[in-house]
């Protein structure tokens, strides 16, 4: 220990609390260095200099990420966008309207696989920090996570015939299960490369945008297309009248775009092998430990926080967009253009988001477009029964708004890893991210899971087919559009609860504590640290 007014670092317990030094960020103009003490820890100290050679070497010489490296890493989000959007947008109205799933064994299903997340995303995100291998410890859990992850897809939308309820219900359990995991194994260790790959703060923030752009170009090219091919297989029945076999047109959409997604994933990761990565040894500090200094990590749990409230705000639109214009907007035609426009929106306001942001910093950027989330989704509540016009304008106002709920808590999570890195010498990416996209996921099947179990409260029917003739529907029955509870349901669902979800997410982000010149101190602490260093002495007069 060095300096009366000093903060100390206990070596044995081998990690550094920085909840004083970020209080004290204006006054980080002293501290001290002296690892190798005869009460300290040589071993730990070995390993993390050991460790951080080649990091060093990239931050001396400013390594940056050319243009190729950040287009082939940012392209690998739109693959896993196809999963997330399409079956943010259509699960819902899959499983009711097409396979025939109660709305209550709906809920059930992604209860029960957010269940096995719970574990899964943990377990996958310490291993992936863990794994040793020719191709690093990240990117071969992208090489051979994405074909099992790409054919599960595929047995998503297939509604095997001939099954008892019983039996198809298992067996859209299992799918779900399973393809949650194939998920996990792919997205925590992509996730994870973003603190890697780089760790300059606006470069980051640049990540993040060229990500969400990916995600948005890949969502909107997947929805839209996914719309149009579920239609393909339209006849004509004898009244003159059309009738779609949703089961068909699903089931080929699954197969297209279960191919397609491999394809940015792959592009990944031979993109990106010749970016420098530190290289890691095993973690010296015990699992459930490390989950403890994870939750004291102030930065880690508000950011957490925001981006869960983000993501089940939006999950919430986007699960019952589709039903909402379908009985509440009398735009069904028009869904695909509607979804169009919020995604080119979204993908517009991601770039300027990201530029606004690089000047005035992330969280009043937050604020700012979180007011145009706030209005949109009070919008959705307030729209005047079947103003598809109307929708489309709220569409396009909306994505100002949701861009900056993907934007900014991407782009604040890798600067979090590095505060844990300070506090615990070791960088644990994959743990983090595990957290992150389980709070993800659970924001998506909380959505759909809520929403099933309010439709089937106030009423909702599956629509039914009627009057067959040669195994054509003659007429289909749809009782809900004259069932108010239904179409006042979809305006909470769509409108009200997301509101107030967003208002959480602004208390959120206000105990959010670290800023860009915050940022650029924990940096230059981990330099000197990784040259050397057991004590951190702060200077606070």
């Amino acid at each position: 220990m060095s300096g009366n007014s000093g903060i100390p670092l206990d070596t044995t317990k081998e990690y550094v609390d920085t909840t004083t030094l970020l209080r004290n960020k204006q006054n980080l103009k002293q501290y001290s260095f002296n690892i190798g003490n005869s009460g300290g820890s040589p071993n730990l100290t070995e390993k993390y200099n050991e460790n951080s050679k080649l990091l060093n070497n990239k931050n001396n010489g400013k390594y940056k990420l050319s243009f190729s490296e950040k287009f082939s890493y940012g392209i690998g989000e739109g693959g896993l966008s196809v999963f997330q959007m399409i079956k943010g947008f259509f699960l819902n109205s899959f499983l009711l309207n097409v396979a025939q799933i109660d709305s209550m064994f709906t809920a059930v299903i992604l209860f029960t696989a957010k269940f096995v997340d719970a574990f899964s995303d943990v377990l996958v995100g310490n291993l992936s920090d863990k794994t040793k291998s020719r191709w690093g410890r990240r990117r071969v859990w992208i090489l051979f996570g994405s074909l099992p992850f790409a054919i599960l897809y595929c047995g998503l939308w297939w509604v095997p015939p001939n099954l008892t309820d019983v039996e198809r219900l298992i067996y859209y359990q299992f799918v779900v299960i399973a393809l949650s995991i194939a998920y996990t194994c792919v997205a925590i260790p992509y996730s994870a490369m973003n603190a890697e790959i780089t760790d300059d703060y606006d470069e980051r923030t640049t990540l993040a945008g060229i990500r969400m752009i990916s995600l948005m170009i890949g969502g909107l090219t997947s929805t839209f297309t996914h719309s149009l091919i579920i239609k393909i297989f339209t006849t004509q029945t004898p009244n003159g009248s059309e009738y779609i076999d949703y089961r068909k047109g699903y089931l080929l959409s699954g197969g297209i775009w279960g191919g397609v997604m491999i394809i940015p994933l792959f592009i990944t990761f031979f993109g990106t092998r010749k970016i420098p990565i530190e290289s890691q040894t095993e973690s010296h500090i015990p699992f459930f430990k490390g989950l403890g200094v994870m939750f004291s990590n102030r930065a880690f749990v508000t950011v957490t926080l925001l981006y869960f409230f983000c993501q089940i705000a939006v999950q919430f639109v986007q699960n019952n967009l589709l039903l909402y214009c379908t009985y509440v907007a009398d735009a069904e035609k028009e869904f695909p253009y509607i979804l169009a426009t919020l995604q080119i929106s979204v993908s517009i306001f991601i770039f300027v988001w990201g530029k606004i942001s690089t000047y005035i910093g992330k969280k009043v950027t937050y604020y700012i477009g979180g007011v145009f989330l706030l209005l949109s989704f009070l919008s959705l509540f307030f729209l005047p029964y079947g103003s598809k016009y109307l929708l489309w304008g709220i569409a396009a106002f909306g994505g100002i708004g949701v861009a900056v709920a993907f934007l900014i808590p991407m782009s604040m999570l890798p600067d979090v890893v590095e505060l844990d890195e300070l506090k615990t010498g070791e960088r644990r990416e994959g743990l983090f991210y595990s957290l992150f996209l389980f709070f993800q996921k659970l924001g998506l099947s909380v959505g759909l899971a809520v929403s099933s179990f309010v439709l089937g409260l106030v009423g909702y029917e599956a629509p039914t087919q009627i009057d067959s003739s040669q195994g054509i529907s003659a007429e289909i029955i749809d009782n809900n559009t004259e069932n108010d509870k239904v179409i006042f349901a979809l305006r909470i669902l769509t409108g009200l609860a997301p509101a107030v979800i967003v208002l959480f997410s602004f208390v959120a982000i206000f105990f959010y504590p670290i800023s860009k010149q915050s940022h650029n101190e924990i940096r230059e602490l981990l330099k000197r640290k990784r040259e050397g260093t057991v004590t951190i002495t702060v200077d606070e007069k």
